[in-house]
């Protein structure tokens, strides 16, 4: 069901709902305040029989005179009335041969019970009965026809139906009116998202100048434009940053196979120094393809974290850097626990070791600190300079004197994407007495 369909149905039911409350409580008011006007009359109909507490005789001559008043069918508007011995017997009063069911104006009449009163029905007409007592072993019944009132909650009843259908069938119009208005910017929003799924113009936004919710709505939408543009340029940017850096080891590796297939008469001294230099560049090939397999994987999966000790993930990197690297690596830590993945923490430090032994002179020792979530990564090269600061994380950026040295430029670019991933901070700077400091800042538990 469409959404403007239920905000109309909605809209409909609920006033339908409220209407008809409103009226039925109407309805019942009305006729209990006509019904109490009835009872009301009958009371005072009765009330000089009552009063006067008269003997039989003289009870007969009231009835009488009464008598005179009730000249249509069951009294009218003006009244009917019996009167009811104790034995059950009834007493009409003269010219009347219309006898009111007796009921239990018997035991009214022998004072077992209190007056009251009841609807019932003589010669097909509903009627109104009141019943009490005028002295010991008499009581009187007096009644009137209900067909007034009955007719008249009748046109009552009508009337409110029709009002009701009336308001129900504005409800629904009015519904119809609000969802086309309420509705109308989410309209636009729709047919927005569908114009750019159907362009695929990214760059395309849809108006945010709508009220409260709606316009959240738009900017949320926008946002995700936004991010899902960015995802893609960086996307496109990898794509190509990478075939530019493969492009070279991959043409270099083979003009070397290819020189070796032309000229077999080459020494083998050369021939063993083609053939290694074109190792190294598949060796290279294959590094940088495991560099930007592992970032495109870190970008995809959500890492699963557990308390993990910061310190111990550091002291296995140093480990497998010093054996990787030949380097001199002094550690320091302090037991430290923060809430990741090992193996992907384990990654981003190797790579700040790896990055810190490249540029470490011979014999200058690569300083590690570990302590309070934080580890810190210290070399004694000749630093980072201020125009490569900025980027030295991005992906495939490589300094002017990195150019010459082996590597993707992604190394940095992963430790970072770790660390934010982790709710962490990554920072480079220079450090105090020349070299380079990187500091990775994990929350601590």
């Amino acid at each position: 069901m469409a959404l403007r369909t239920r905000i109309v149905l909605g809209t409909a039911g609920i006033l339908a709902v409220a209407i008809v409350t409103g009226l039925s409580v109407a309805y019942f008011v009305v006729r209990g305040e006509l019904r109490g006007e009835i009872d009301r009359s009958l009371v005072a109909f009765a009330q000089p029989f009552v009063r006067r507490a008269s003997p039989r005789a003289k009870a007969l001559r009231n009835a009488k005179a009464a008598s005179g008043k009730a000249t249509s069918t069951l009294g009218g508007a003006r009244g009917y009335f019996q009167f009811v011995t104790a034995d059950g017997k009834t007493r009409l009063a003269p010219s009347e041969q219309v006898h009111l069911p007796v009921g239990q104006a018997r035991a009214v009449a022998q004072g077992k019970r209190s007056a009251y009163f009841a609807d019932t029905t003589v010669n097909g007409i509903t009627v109104r009965v009141y019943t009490v007592q005028i002295r010991a072993g008499l009581a009187l019944e007096v009644t009137r026809p209900l067909t007034e009132v009955d007719h008249a909650l009748d046109r009552i009843g009508l009337l409110f139906l029709l009002i009701s259908a009336g308001a129900v069938g504005g409800a629904a119009g009015l519904g119809f009116v609000v969802s086309r208005a309420t509705l109308r910017p989410v309209t636009r929003l729709t047919e927005d998202a569908e114009r750019i799924a159907t362009t695929r113009n990214l760059r395309d936004r849809t108006d945010e100048s709508h009220p409260a919710e709606l316009g959240r709505l738009a900017a949320a939408f926008n946002m995700t434009l936004d991010a899902l543009t960015d995802s893609v340029s960086a996307q496109r940017q990898l794509i190509a940053d990478a075939s530019h850096e493969l492009r070279t080891p991959l043409t270099s590796a083979r003009t070397n196979l290819e020189v070796l297939g032309r000229h077999d008469e080459l020494p083998g001294a050369t021939r063993d120094g083609i053939l290694a230099e074109a190792i190294d560049e598949l060796a290279e090939m294959t590094r940088l393809i495991d560099e930007l397999v592992e970032l495109a994987r870190g970008d995809a999966q959500a890492f699963e974290f557990s308390p993990t000790r910061l310190d111990l993930v550091a002291k296995d990197a140093v480990a497998s850097a010093a054996r990787r690297s030949g380097a001199q690596i002094q550690l320091d830590t302090s037991p430290t626990i923060v809430s990741g993945s090992a193996d992907a923490l384990m990654s981003a430090v190797a790579n700040l070791l790896d990055n810190a032994a490249k540029w470490s002179p011979p014999g200058a020792p690569i300083e590690v600190h570990v302590d309070a979530g934080a580890v810190s990564v210290r070399d004694h090269g000749p630093g980072i300079a201020a125009d490569d600061l900025p980027h030295v994380f991005d992906r495939f950026y490589r300094a002017t004197e990195a150019r010459t040295l082996p590597g993707s430029g992604l190394g940095l670019a992963i430790v970072k994407q770790v660390v934010t991933a982790h709710g962490g901070t990554v920072t480079a700077a220079p450090a105090d007495g020349g070299g380079a400091l990187f500091v990775l800042t994990l929350p601590e538990l």
